[in-house]
């Protein structure tokens, strides 16, 4: 479930349940309801979190061609939820994909991904609006049309899974 509101069913997910949930309070299994918030009498409730039930990093993903119609609201719940992250000292990553669908150079050659000034703009649009640093923000291709794998595609993707991982040892140091 995304954090964006449908307007038809005016539902969101609670914020609350995702702070509780990086605070490790929410078990495996429990299903985030928009019509309610998880409470302490909810077998899926954790009284007593261990260091493994606490979230360790914080992966926010966006569509890249998505982020200039990002809703005030959506916004502010993902700062919301980012503020509440770094009080628990949690490290945080973005991840834009479908870049390719934001220029025609990338769509190209996926190559160009570092040299597309419009993808430097959207990833500069999104880290204003949400806080993301840039060097924390990793733009992908997804996979959506191709057939066989593509080396190219996979090593971008495998290039942002290992500066998440590096980010990630770098907190627990």
């Amino acid at each position: 479930m995304g954090l964006e509101c449908n307007s038809n069913r005016r539902k969101k997910v609670y914020v609350k349940d995702i702070k509780q949930a990086m605070k490790g309070r929410v078990r495996d299994g429990y299903t985030f309801n928009p019509e309610c918030k998880i409470s302490k009498e909810d077998p899926k409730y954790n009284p007593d979190p261990t260091a493994n039930d606490k979230v360790h990093i914080l992966l926010c993903v966006v569509d890249a061609s998505a982020v200039s119609q990002m809703s005030p609201k959506a916004i502010e719940t993902l700062q919301d939820i980012r503020e509440e992250a770094s009080d628990l000292d949690i490290p945080q990553v973005a991840i834009l994909t479908k870049i390719d669908l934001i220029c025609p150079e990338i769509k190209k050659d996926v190559k160009n991904v570092y040299r597309s000034k419009i993808l430097k703009k959207r990833m500069e649009e999104f880290s204003a609006a949400v806080g993301y640093p840039m060097n924390s923000i990793f733009p992908v291709k997804n996979y959506h049309e191709e057939i066989n794998f593509n080396s190219d595609i996979d090593s971008l993707i495998l290039s942002s899974l290992r500066d998440i991982i590096d980010n990630l040892g770098q907190s627990e140091c």
